[in-house]
């Protein structure tokens, strides 16, 4: 009879779950394939969409809507203040969009499109970007062999993050931006070795899952630079220079750079800047034909839309110097404290960000970049004491150097 009556109650239980409904509280809702960001897009669903709930799995859930079956971030159904930039007021979709094999929207690819000729890009990036992809399968076994032995929830996700007053995804203006920024920086030339980027890569989403924006597709690129760098670019894109992984030692120095990287991305520094800042750009009448344009994307131009591009290109170009020329010292403040937080969490020791950049204070290596400069790092690593005190981190947190030196090399 208990038997009985447990079989019962666990049936009514997944009898409840399946009639459970979500709906989308947010500007943008992307579905994928299955429960990570790694997994390809499905369709973007539109604001006030609603759906079934079949399943919940570490902070997403397993939805049906009409016939469309997927994944989304638990995230989208939580209601929170609609973005009032002007990114947001031109990237309001109004429709569930199916996303094309491509897995890029015709909005996001045709914003990236644009920002690639205007940034003077290199075209081929786009598609670079686009097909690159992790295996699922692949970085599963990765993320198995990584926490081995270990129970990350357990062990490290007590170490919290502080709350964001940003928004916790991006508007596919944002995101065709970030890809034409990047596209920019790709012409310095893309380190070709596969291996070695899938591997960055695997590395770099295992931090992204300790974030809170583990909804955000982030893809690492290798730069052919000597150079002592890294970028990150609105939407997701980070690359970090030949130089930089020369310099590393272990895996987990390279999880604390990514984590610096990831943390720019999370809370959009560069897309508003905290001091007024004016530029001198000549228009070459860049967005007289955007009606056209954003037409050809399905997207319908209101009168608001049009009001708001001359101070979208002025704002563009900002991003796109923050990005190129470096940042502010308060953006590399909160990306150092959250490198520290968000690595650990991951597993990785975050205290040897403190080794990776007293090696780097201490080489001849240099950089372009005005944060790695010999003054600087010495505020960094002063600031990142700091923060790993701060932040009580865990004893039992892994450096994966055996891997490291297998990849790395």
């Amino acid at each position: 009879m208990k038997k009985i009556i447990i079989f019962v109650f666990v049936i009514f239980s997944i009898s409840l779950l399946a009639q459970q409904t979500g709906t989308v509280q947010r500007e943008r809702a992307i579905m994928r394939s299955g429960p990570g960001s790694i997994y390809e897009i499905i369709a973007e669903l539109a604001k006030g969409s609603t759906f079934s709930i079949l399943e919940e799995e570490d902070g997403w859930l397993n939805i049906k809507m009409e016939d469309l079956n997927g994944y989304v971030s638990q995230k989208v159904i939580q209601e929170r203040k609609a973005a009032d930039d002007i990114f947001a007021q031109m990237g309001t979709q109004k429709t569930t969009l199916r996303v094309s094999r491509h897995g890029m929207s015709a909005g996001v690819k045709g914003f990236a499109e644009r920002f690639t000729r205007k940034f003077d890009g290199s075209p081929s990036f786009v598609d670079v970007y686009v097909t690159f992809q992790l295996n699922p399968k692949e970085y599963k076994y990765f993320r198995k062999e990584t926490y081995k032995n270990l129970n990350r929830k357990k062990n490290y996700k007590n170490v919290l993050i502080p709350a964001s007053k940003v928004k916790d995804y991006f508007s596919f203006p944002e995101e065709g931006l970030g890809i034409g920024i990047a596209s920019n920086i790709a012409s310095l030339g893309i380190y070709n070795d596969p291996a070695l980027t899938h591997y960055v890569n695997s590395v770099g989403n295992i931090v992204v899952e300790a974030t809170d924006v583990y909804d955000i597709n982030y893809k690492f690129f290798i730069l052919d630079t000597d150079k002592v760098n890294g970028y990150a670019c609105p939407g997701g894109i980070v690359f970090i220079t030949r130089g930089m992984m020369e310099l590393v030692r272990t895996e987990a120095e390279l999880a604390c750079v990514l984590a610096h990287e990831i943390a720019h991305v999370a809370r959009h520094h560069g897309m508003v800047e905290m001091e007024e800042r004016k530029h001198h750009i000549m228009a070459e009448d860049a967005f007289t034909d955007m009606d056209e344009e954003m037409e050809s994307m399905g997207i319908k131009q209101d009168k608001v839309s049009k009001e708001v591009e001359a101070e979208m290109e002025e704002l563009c170009f900002e991003i796109f110097e923050t990005v190129i020329n470096g940042r502010l010292q308060a953006y590399e403040k909160e990306a150092d404290e959250l490198a520290v937080i968000f690595a650990a969490r991951a597993g990785y020791n975050s205290r040897q960000f403190l080794t990776l950049l007293k090696r780097m204070k201490s080489s001849s290596s240099q950089s372009t970049n005005e944060h790695y400069t010999q003054e600087q790092i010495e505020k960094r690593i002063k600031l990142i004491k700091k923060a790993i005190i701060g932040s009580d981190l865990p004893d039992n947190l892994f450096d994966h150097k055996d891997r490291w030196e297998r990849m790395g090399k």
